[in-house]
């Protein structure tokens, strides 16, 4: 069963703003609505943190299922979606069932909710996020 939609009809009206509304900064946007604090990577956050996060690093962190990360065969309500071209992680998303996602890319200018389906976005891979394993 999946989320409903209407959760997040007011983000759908953001501009995309590198480092204001990009990928990571909705993803955890909509983890948050969920009751799910995901770690800020953010390039005012790593500054403060003095460490640089790029969204390869966040990818390897992911991959190598380290500070709550949890590698998933399937999606599942909700889960970080990772997406890779040419072997390079590039994009994230979030799955909320029923075959959708919501993302953002410069590209898109908005948020979108489109369906992970969709051949562009193929290569992927999930994760669960538990901050219960984030120590």
């Amino acid at each position: 069963m999946g989320l409903k939609v209407c959760m997040f009809n007011d983000l759908l009206f953001i501009p995309f703003e590198y480092g204001k509304m990009d990928c990571w900064i909705l993803a955890r946007e909509v983890f948050s609505r969920l009751g799910v604090n995901v770690p800020d990577y953010s390039p005012a956050r790593q500054a403060v943190m003095k460490v640089n996060y790029e969204l390869g690093c966040i990818a390897e962190i992911m991959k190598e299922e380290l500070i709550g990360w949890t590698f998933l065969s399937n999606p599942e309500v909700p889960c970080m979606i990772m997406f890779q071209s040419a072997g390079v992680s590039h994009h994230v998303g979030v799955y909320i069932g029923e075959g959708k996602f919501i993302h953002i890319t410069s590209k898109l200018i908005y948020p979108v909710i489109e369906r992970l389906d969709n051949p562009l976005y193929g290569n992927r891979k999930f994760y669960r996020y538990d901050p219960a394993r984030s120590d």
